[in-house]
């Protein structure tokens, strides 16, 4: 099964893909809170996995051809003492620095990117046949490649 290199994304309004979409100038954006945790979950020894959660805030932009520009991110502290709030007006606030924009579908090319020393991305997993939108493959696209996807 072939992983495509360049992968559609549906915008679903209030959920994973609410920050997607395109600019006037033909930029196209996705933005989103995700989480990475900074050791293994296996190595956690308390109940509280919180204070190994990191919470990020990252905002993505590609050309009009899907090509992979920047990521602009912000850390939010650990999930027991992130303000969620503050991450989602952060996205808001990056999307609002493009001017005029329009939420729709978007289809870009795979990247990744590190962010304090984690991948970020839309990365394939070519054993599973699946794309994953790391860190913690919050989302997940498989065949047949239309944009849906998976939690």
């Amino acid at each position: 099964m072939n992983i495509p290199d360049k992968l559609p994304i549906e915008r679903i309004e209030d959920y994973h893909t609410h920050h997607l979409g395109k600019s006037r100038d033909g930029r196209l954006f996705w933005g989103y809170t995700t989480f990475v945790y900074s050791v293994p979950l296996s190595t956690i020894q308390d109940d509280n996995s919180l204070k190994f959660r990191r919470d990020y805030a990252v905002f993505h932009t590609f050309d009009r051809d899907g090509n992979y520009i920047n990521t602009q991110y912000y850390f939010g502290g650990t999930a027991d003492r992130c303000d969620q709030e503050e991450l989602e007006n952060k996205l808001d606030e990056w999307v609002s620095q493009l001017g005029e924009t329009e939420y729709t579908d978007i289809e870009i090319k795979l990247f990744q990117t590190v962010i304090d020393g984690f991948v970020f991305g839309l990365i394939p997993d070519e054993e599973f046949s699946l794309i994953n939108l790391e860190p913690s493959a919050t989302i997940s696209f498989l065949e047949p490649w239309d944009g849906g996807y998976y939690t």
